[in-house]
């Protein structure tokens, strides 16, 4: 007996079975979406009680060689390769969101903007919209000069 035999105690393992069917989670690790599962192989093969929780959904299985039949297809590449650049598309969309926004003056704003500094902390001048006849300086008040004011 070699030590890929025998488990972390030293006891001997049985040998497992050969795998004749895929779980939902399974086909995941293998780079199977929901939709995919639904629209290439459909109905499961095998229903099974939940091994841990009884109340729990029951388990789908796929037959092994149904699963690796719809990978071999053209339209697994196709589906699975858009579905590759939805989900790459959607991570740089969620890391766009994610950055911090830029303070005023950085790089970027020009002369022309909207919004400048004006005196110190709290006072921002800001131009009329164009098209309105007014274009006295606007001050806003941050919400700390709010507070203090009795």
């Amino acid at each position: 007996m070699t030590t890929q035999d025998r488990s972390r105690d030293g006891r001997p393992q049985r040998p497992r079975p050969a795998r004749t069917h895929v779980s939902v989670a399974g086909l995941r690790a293998r780079g199977w979406t929901a939709a995919l599962v639904r629209q290439l192989l459909g109905e499961p093969d095998l229903l099974r009680p939940h091994p841990l929780f009884r109340t729990a959904r029951q388990i789908r299985l796929y037959r092994l060689e149904r699963v690796e039949a719809a990978e071999r297809g053209e339209e697994f590449r196709a589906v699975s390769a858009a579905a590759a650049r939805r989900s790459a598309a959607a991570r740089t969309a969620a890391l766009r969101r994610r950055r911090p926004p830029r303070p005023p003056g950085s790089a970027g704003l020009g002369d022309d903007d909207t919004r400048r500094r004006e005196g110190g902390p709290g006072r921002i001048r800001m131009r009329a919209r164009s098209g309105t006849p007014d274009d006295r300086p606007r001050f806003r008040r941050t919400p700390r000069q709010i507070q203090e004011r009795p």
